[in-house]
This record gives structure tokens, sequence and C-alpha cells, in this order.
């Protein structure tokens, strides 16, 4: 159970650099951001807490797989689900022209993907 584990401590780390340093960097001068209307800020700011509050989900969820063998298909679909997220984060990266390895959404979700699939499958 030590890929459940692992994709929990990632997801766990994700809460504490998301929510509370990335709050201060991203967040902060976002709400300030006038050259973007109100709504748009405001929905900015409830898209990214809900990003913080399912990375606490995800380290849930994987610390229960880790720790409970019969939640391997837990596990397993929550592997798939931050596969999906990896992939969704590849395509945005590749639209805008950013290297996905330089963006952390990419390596934290690649890292989850990896470890808790990885676990799933043996």
């Amino acid at each position: 159970m030590i890929g459940f584990a692992v994709a929990s401590a990632a997801a766990a780390l994700g809460v504490g650099i998301h929510g509370f340093v990335g709050s201060r960097r991203v967040v902060q001068p976002l709400l300030k951001a006038r050259d973007l209307t109100p709504a748009s800020r405001w929905l900015m700011f409830l898209c990214w807490h809900a990003v913080t509050v399912m990375l606490a989900a995800l380290a849930g969820g994987f610390a229960w797989a880790a720790l409970d063998p019969a939640a391997n298909h837990a596990g397993g679909l929550l592997a798939a689900f931050t596969g999906a997220l990896a992939v969704l984060t590849l395509y945005v990266c590749a639209r805008a022209g950013f290297a996905a390895w330089r963006v952390p959404p990419f390596v934290l979700f690649t890292l989850m993907t990896a470890a808790a699939g990885w676990n799933a499958l043996t």
C-alpha cells in the first residue's frame, strides 16, 4: 500500500502549497486585478479553493486506500481521476505553450497517478 501512501502524501503536500502559499502568491493578486470583471475574479477564487478541497479529499481517499486493503478499488478510481487531471493539465499546457514538467499541477497529478496506479495494479 506504499503507492497509495505516496499519493496521499503528495496530495497533502498539494493542500499545503496550494492552500497557503498559492493563496498568497496567486489569489490575493488575482482579487486585486482590475482588468477582470468582479464575477471573473470571484469565480477564479471559488475554483482555486475548490481545488484545495479536492486535494484534501484525494489525500484522505488515498490514505484510506493505503490503510485498508478493502479500499483498493477506491484507490484505483482515484488514480484514474488524477490521471484524467494530469491529461487535462497537459492539454492546457499545450494550448498555453507551457512546458508541462514546469507546471506544478502536472507534476503533482502525474506523481499521484503513477504511485497510486502502481499500487492499484499490483
